[in-house]
């Protein structure tokens, strides 16, 4: 019962899930997209718990604010009642894709249509870090000294907060997605259409799944402890996995 979801966020008190839907084209500004709420053991709590977005991708709790990236604008939800709050534009944007909080409370979204990553703080948004090796930017996991970050020419990169210097992780990952810790210096790295990596300190990669042939489109996921939750935007349906370590 949902529609082309994209990502998730936990919820505060961890019995269910924030789901983007965007509900048609990933580009199309047609008023379509909304978030769902979705129990942690799979029941749709409530389809359409915040409505009047385009193209919602990535999304982050922070306290009763949901934060949303909507095509060219950063969208500020209520947590509680899914009431649109206020909108952001950035100027410039074209794919705002994935969303994630730094440890000094600044947003920091992705641009998959350019080569940036823009920051907002207190409503004012700027090109954060605009760079080559940022060419189809898409995910972003935040870590204390540095941003790691995905991008669809198949490169794993880590960006320095203080210094902006990025360091290429690993490479040959595709169109890499969704990015999360396994807490041991090994990554999780899904990649579009339907991979997921395990990435090694040293950059190699190993395959854990593979869903392509089943055409269940593999994007942004999210993890918590064991459990993968990973949306599939075809065919709009979500999934649990447990990753066994």
């Amino acid at each position: 019962n949902l529609a082309n979801p994209e990502s998730a966020a936990l919820a505060a008190d961890k019995s269910f899930l924030y789901v983007t839907n965007v509900n048609g084209e990933g580009d199309a500004k047609d008023g379509n997209g909304f978030i769902a709420r979705v129990a942690t053991d799979g029941r749709v709590l409530e389809r359409e718990f915040s409505r009047g977005l385009d193209g919602p991708k990535g999304i982050m709790l922070a306290g009763d604010t949901l934060y949303v990236a909507d095509i060219d604008q950063l969208v500020i939800v209520d947590a509680e009642s899914g009431a649109i709050r206020r909108r952001v534009p950035a100027p410039g944007a074209r794919f705002l894709n994935d969303v994630a909080i730094a440890p000094d409370g600044q947003v920091l979204i992705t641009d998959s249509d350019t080569q940036r990553i823009y920051s907002v703080r207190n409503d004012k948004i700027e090109v954060w870090l605009e760079h080559d090796l940022l060419r189809s930017v898409n995910g972003l996991l935040p870590e204390p000294t540095r941003l790691v970050v995905t991008t669809m020419q198949g490169r794993l990169l880590a960006v320095d907060y203080a210094t902006r210097e990025i360091t290429v992780l690993a490479e040959g990952l595709g169109d890499a997605d969704g990015v999360a810790t396994l807490g041991d210096g090994r990554y999780l790295v899904s990649e579009w259409p339907g991979l997921i990596h395990v990435v090694s300190p040293n950059g190699s990669h190993a395959t854990i799944l593979d869903t392509r042939v089943e055409n269940r489109y593999l994007n942004d996921f999210l993890l918590v402890g064991d459990t993968l939750y990973q949306p599939h935007w075809e065919p709009s349906e979500m999934s649990a996995y447990r990753i066994v370590r």
